[in-house]
């Protein structure tokens, strides 16, 4: 089964992305340097949460407190304690998910599309960036990473719909339950309705499922099981066939009885839309499902050792055993970005993205972070820019192209043009430095050095000389021993 984002066509919501805003711009002819150069969003926990993150230290510049304070500021309000909002909830019974399916191997993937703007970013923006920052864009939206289910040895089966819907089931009995609430079912049966004989009897009361109003009938009626398990087939078949019978209430309402009364006397019927069934009529739901699993259910299902399933694909489309590995992988990456690590290293890989430990953390970037070598030779300009880099490492781009140049950043409009001529040979210069991964620019701006030995000069290999070989001495053959006979 291929990646379901191969294509790399999927649209997504990028608002995390706007922050990306690294690219060299300010390299560009006719680009107003200094107003344009970039600001990088960055990724620090307490600009997430909206705002910096307060120093300790600030804590006692609020003053002292009264003594006798209560050390819990929050716990008091001037006419008495506070009373805790959870108290006046109502205890809301809580969904519990299905157990995780077993028998398979489940891995999180960033989907091939969101791997394809990543390279395509950096490649061009030239900033390099930690894979931890990669992995929380990743997780921030359900649409960027895919679930690849791969089955075991003591695996069960894995059901994928070839439809555009994606849906995915463990067994044939949910692949068909399905038919009922799939996209394509139009496509293969027309409903029709019909007039039968209305029900007689004695009925003072209709069941109804309270979770979506539908009519099912007096419980005292002789097709009442057929129409409960109906329901249950076409549209309630994800739960328990107990927890949906206790969903089921009783309307005394005489208006609900004869209503019920009025729509007895109709029936649906199911007819086949193939040119070879055009006579066909399916009386009820069984003899739906079986003209199905006889006719189409080859042709709209297949059996995978391996499928992706994108994050964002709805839960009504898979076995509850793979929507639960889905909800729980997901929200424990979520949480632990860092898991996502070796995977996203592996896609980025895919994508010729060189990949880095610099600073403790792994990067990507446009090139590999490495040392000048002995003895190379750079331009004015260039080594200028490293000479800053290793004496002002880390901080901003934008400093050191006003310090190199000698034209400081203005307000006025001829200020800044000034400052955009001024800059654009040092940022093309720079540009180059960072492709051969001589210098570093993060996704704040700010410029760095790599620290570390110098590279030794490439040496010309000579051709290696053939040591010479002792000759072999042949070794005499054994005189034949005198005959102690003589003729």
């Amino acid at each position: 089964m291929e990646d379901s984002n191969q294509g790399g066509d999927t649209p997504f919501d990028l608002t995390e992305l706007t922050g990306f805003q690294f690219g060299p711009a300010w390299a560009k002819p006719g680009t107003d340097t200094a107003s344009s150069l970039p600001k990088m969003q960055s990724f620090d926990r307490a600009e997430r949460r909206g705002g910096p993150r307060r120093p300790s230290g600030d804590r006692d510049r609020r003053g002292p407190r009264a003594e006798g304070a209560s050390d819990n500021r929050r716990s008091f309000r001037k006419d008495g304690p506070r009373r805790d909002r959870r108290d006046n909830r109502e205890e809301r019974p809580r969904r519990e998910l299905p157990a995780p399916a077993e028998g398979y191997r489940v891995e999180l993937r960033p989907a091939n599309a969101i791997l394809e703007i990543f390279s395509k970013e950096i490649q061009k923006q030239k900033r390099a960036l930690s894979l931890l920052d990669l992995a929380r864009i990743v997780m921030a939206g359900k649409d960027r990473y895919d679930l690849v289910f791969m089955k075991l040895e003591n695996g069960g089966m894995l059901v994928h719909s070839t439809k555009a819907d994606n849906a995915c089931w463990l067994t044939e009995a949910e692949a068909v339950a399905y038919l009922w609430n799939a996209p394509w079912f139009s496509e293969l049966y027309a409903a029709e309705e019909i007039e039968v004989e209305a029900p007689k009897g004695n009925f003072t009361a209709i069941a109804v499922c309270s979770m979506g109003g539908e009519v099912i009938g007096p419980v005292n009626w002789h097709g009442y099981q057929a129409a409960l398990m109906s329901l249950y087939r076409t549209k309630y078949a994800n739960m328990p066939l107990d927890a949906f019978k206790n969903k089921v209430t009783l309307n005394k309402d005489e208006e609900a009885v004869q209503a019920w009364l009025a729509s007895a006397g109709k029936k649906t019927v199911w007819k086949p839309t193939r040119e070879d069934a055009s006579d066909t009529v399916l009386e009820d739901s069984k003899a739906v499902e079986a003209d199905f699993v006889a006719n189409h259910y080859n042709q709209v299902y297949e059996v995978v050792d391996k499928v992706f399933i994108n994050g964002a694909t709805p839960r009504k489309v898979l076995s509850p055993g793979l929507a639960a590995h889905v909800a729980t992988l997901s929200d424990r990456t979520r949480r632990s970005p860092q898991m996502l690590i070796p995977n996203l290293c592996h896609g980025l890989a895919r994508h010729h993205m060189p990949i880095y430990k610099w600073q403790g953390n792994h990067y990507t970037g446009p090139s590999r972070v490495k040392m000048i070598p002995e003895g190379t030779v750079l331009a004015d300009r260039m080594m200028a820019i490293v000479n800053w880099s290793k004496e002002h490492s880390g901080e901003k781009v934008e400093a050191m192209f006003a310090e190199l140049s000698g034209v400081p950043v203005g307000t006025d409009e001829e200020s800044k043009k000034a400052a955009s001529d001024a800059y654009a040979p040092f940022a093309a210069d720079m540009i180059w430095l960072l492709e051969q991964g001589f210098i570093v620019v993060t996704n704040d701006n700010a410029i760095w050095y790599p620290k570390g030995t110098a590279a030794p000069a490439p040496t010309k290999l000579e051709p290696r000389k053939r040591s010479a070989k002792p000759k072999k001495v042949k070794k005499a053959a054994p005189k034949a021993e005198a005959s102690s006979s003589q003729a």
